[in-house]
């Protein structure tokens, strides 16, 4: 099934013929008829897929089929499927009485499959044109009784001689179900029926018309299967010139097609792309980037396959340096495109980029960055990385976000950040005032930034730092209501976790040592050195619910790197805090070496130049 799903028809054939041995080996009539009913999927597949034709060899993959197909019947859980099959392999040998037979005993099973009862129509048409008049009166009974129970059935309506407004993948899935059954002719006058005009160059592409690539692409393989060459040759030339936008070929049937495309065309430099998509989404990696650089050699101009290629190289192969050359590939090819920019900027930062780099890239193209919620991020914490923190506070007041999946709380991260070095500064000034101000902005999330903290994340250091700031204005009560606050707060939330120990875990002992409990906070200080350590030689995974990590999105990560170096981080926290300021620094300068975009090191670092 794996293979199946993965459109590797004879890979799966072999395992599902193993399967069936053993089924059978004691008992003629196994007591599961799944495998032999997948099987004559495999087979009806590869009849399909023949490189060249070849009528004989398509044969005697179809005879398999149906002689496993009938043999699946035995068995009633796939006794309305398998009939059902047969009756198309039957009305592809146009034999109408026997596949009205097996229609009829897969209804017996199956009395509301829509499909089947639409197939029976057709095949009852089919004999009225033969026989008396009584089979066209049963036909329009059939469909007449089928949209009482289905009024939305698109197939139905279309028999029913309704004209189609349904989009344009039900359409390719109804011209999927009229070609299995052999009314290629239907197919294409129904899919003929559906191509609409493209809109004006200067509007935005959408859905609507971005399955057209795959409804030309779908109609030269029926013409092909008609035997008519030359007009299946026009249709495949029309697909490869259709804007790509939207078209995401995902039906294993497609894999024959786009086959087929590339074989009758070979310069079409679109169909080797859409089919690397769909094999990539199938978990075919070598061959999806195989057939992109095929793409890519017939048009270098094309900056979404050298995108693709840039994953590929980078999470497949892993040739990082391939993956940077083909992102910017992408990026010169295609330099008005924020998300080519966005992805490039991510791979950078995954691969250590320095942050002065990134920073000069983004704000170079701030025409860019200002279409994206998650570029603007990206630059706001660059802003803060390399100490522009009231840059990074203005880029986050002046924009309204709209939080997304991978992407929770890194707008309200950057201001915490930001707001807390201009509060330290502000500090090291001996403007107390202000710096109270930042902190307490810190505290609040603004409201257009859509989203506020989590209710079991750990916010010690603003708590801290209020303290400190109210200290120094002679407000000793609430300093200590701020550091108690700091202080008593058990565990952090962060990546969709609970944490014993985080970053936060060093300013609760800092505020102990502010409340004069200064054994509570060595003891909380020697705990996180051990937990650190601990950390370091703990195998890595993540967390069932934390799906959704930012750095994780598009290019794979290394998850025993960052475990490391989040546990040398903390280690350096903690010596700090013991007062081994030497130790701490060495500690820090390994984990920026490490990952020079690393922000927590980076500012405590930072404070620690700070006199």
């Amino acid at each position: 099934l794996w293979h199946l799903k993965r459109g590797e028809f004879a890979a799966a054939e072999k395992l599902f013929r193993r399967a069936i041995e053993r089924l059978t080996r004691r008992n003629g009539n196994p007591y599961d008829g799944e495998a032999l009913y997948h099987l004559g999927l495999c087979l009806r597949y590869q009849a399909d897929a023949l490189p060249v034709p070849n009528p004989s060899a398509a044969a005697k993959f179809l005879a398999e089929a149906y002689a496993a197909f009938y043999k699946a019947t035995w068995n009633q859980a796939w006794a309305a499927t398998s009939y059902h099959a047969l009756a198309e392999l039957d009305c592809q040998r146009q034999d109408w009485a026997t596949a009205l037979e097996h229609l009829n005993r897969s209804l017996r099973f199956d009395t509301d499959n829509l499909r089947a009862r639409n197939l029976k129509a057709l095949v009852l048409r089919q004999l009225a044109e033969t026989q008396s008049g009584s089979t066209s009166i049963q036909a329009t009974q059939c469909l007449r009784e089928t949209l009482a129970l289905d009024p939305l059935d698109w197939w139905a309506r279309h028999l029913n001689g309704e004209r189609l407004a349904c989009d344009a993948q039900t359409a390719l899935d109804l011209a999927h179900d009229y070609a299995r059954a052999g009314f290629y002719t239907e197919a294409i006058e129904l899919l003929a029926h559906t191509t609409t005009p493209l809109p004006h160059p200067q509007s935005l592409p959408d859905q609507s018309w971005g399955t057209r690539p795959l409804v030309e692409y779908t109609l030269g393989w029926l013409e092909q299967k008609r035997g008519n060459t030359r007009a299946a040759l026009k249709h495949f030339q029309r697909a490869a010139a259709l804007p790509p936008d939207y078209c995401f070929p995902a039906r294993l049937e497609e894999i024959a097609i786009l086959e087929l495309a590339m074989r009758a065309n070979p310069k079409d430099s679109r169909a080797p792309y859409y089919l690397g998509n769909l094999f990539y989404d199938r978990r075919r990696h070598e061959e999806a980037i195989a057939l992109w650089e095929r793409s890519a050699k017939l048009d270098s101009r094309f900056s979404i396959v050298w995108r693709n290629l840039g994953i590929g190289y980078f999470n497949i192969r892993h040739q990082p340096a391939k993956g940077r050359a083909a992102y910017d590939r992408a990026f010169r090819t295609n330099p008005q495109d924020a998300r080519l920019l966005y992805e490039r900027d991510q791979l950078w930062k995954r691969l250590g980029e320095k942050p002065a780099r990134r920073l000069r890239e983004l704000t170079r193209r701030r025409d860019l960055v200002q279409q994206r919620d998650d570029l603007s991020v990206e630059l706001a914490a660059l802003y803060n990385q390399t100490g522009r923190h009231a840059a990074a506070a203005a880029l986050l007041a002046g924009r309204q976000f709209q939080p997304w999946e991978g992407g929770e709380g890194g707008a309200l991260g950057q201001q915490v950040r930001a707001q807390l070095a201009l509060g330290r500064a502000a500090l090291v000034a001996k403007n107390f005032t202000k710096a109270r101000e930042h902190f307490e902005h810190a505290l609040t999330a603004p409201r257009n930034l859509s989203e506020a903290n989590h209710l079991l994340a750990n916010r010690s250091d603003i708590h801290y730092w209020l303290g400190c700031a109210v200290a120094a204005l002679q407000e000793a009560s609430a300093a200590r209501k701020y550091w108690h606050t700091a202080a008593t707060f058990k565990g952090d939330f962060q990546e969709m976790s609970v944490r014993a120990f985080s970053e936060m875990t060093y300013y609760s002992a800092l505020a102990w040592q502010k409340l004069g409990q200064k054994q509570k906070a060595a003891r909380l200080f020697r705990e996180l050195l051990a937990f650190a350590r601990q950390l370091r030689r703990t195998p890595a995974k993540v967390d069932y619910f934390a799906t959704s990590l930012p750095t994780m999105l598009l290019f794979e990560d290394d998850l025993l790197f960052r475990q490391e170096t989040t546990a040398l981080f903390l280690e350096a926290q903690a010596q700090l805090g013991l007062g081994r300021k030497s130790a701490a620094r060495k500690l820090l300068a390994k984990v920026l070496a490490r990952d020079p975009n690393h922000a927590a090191a980076n500012d405590l670092s930072h404070q620690l130049r700070t006199p």
